[in-house]
């Protein structure tokens, strides 16, 4: 049987998803109810990708249903694609860690060519009311750490938007390096915004842990 994934923070810890996290997580992706916000949306999809496709009731439904199923089973895979982010005090549900692949690693040529494993990193933190208080600073930490001990990426990376202040201040603040921004490539309310990658080589990432002795911020 896999063994159980828990990244503890003095904030956050990061874990498998319980059936609990997956009951909140569906009240957080479902839409709200007409005429209960003044956006129609919830407050973290404001700033979360807010130019991407949104959930519907179906999906946000048939997904958690899925995630049961696998909580149910503990069918995850050896690393983890997502983990469920909680307050550490309170064990309240507060958001999700995830990555996918930018580019799958190849098989490398004769003449030392290849396409390197490329993840990329996602962090929502859905509840305001953990905004702004390290949660989100030391949940990437520990992700981070967890998928360069768990993998052999040589990097990683976040993609964000530059109206989204506080995910670029979450890179900035851990030692992420911004390494590309697309200049008025996202429309948002009308204005336009940088698209925006930040991202943090291994070494780079040891000697950051090393002068802060560990990720937890």
């Amino acid at each position: 049987m896999i063994s159980p994934v828990l990244l503890t923070g003095s904030r956050v810890v990061l874990r498998d998803w319980t059936p609990e996290d997956i009951e909140a997580y569906r009240r957080w992706i479902v839409p709200p109810a007409p005429g209960t916000t003044p956006s129609g949306l919830h407050e973290w999809q404001l700033f979360d990708g807010p130019f991407y496709s949104r959930w519907t009731a179906d999906g946000a439904n048939r997904w958690c249903d899925g995630l049961l199923r696998r909580a149910h089973d503990a069918d995850w895979p050896a690393v983890r694609e997502n983990l469920a982010v909680v307050d550490a005090a309170s064990g309240e549900f507060v958001g999700q860690a995830s990555w996918y692949w930018e580019e799958k690693p190849g098989e490398e040529s004769a003449d030392g060519t290849a396409l390197l494993p490329w993840r990329r990193l996602g962090l929502v933190v859905f509840d305001p009311a953990h905004w702004s208080g390290g949660y989100g600073t030391e949940a990437l930490a520990l992700w981070t750490d967890y998928l360069f001990a768990a993998t052999d990426s040589g990097r990683l990376d976040f993609a964000t938007w530059s109206g989204n202040v506080g995910m670029c201040r979450v890179g900035q603040k851990l030692g992420f390096t911004e390494e590309a921004r697309f200049r008025k490539a996202r429309k948002v309310r009308g204005e336009l915004y940088d698209a925006v990658v930040y991202g943090v080589l291994r070494e780079e990432w040891e000697a950051h842990r090393g002068a802060r002795g560990g990720p937890r911020l």
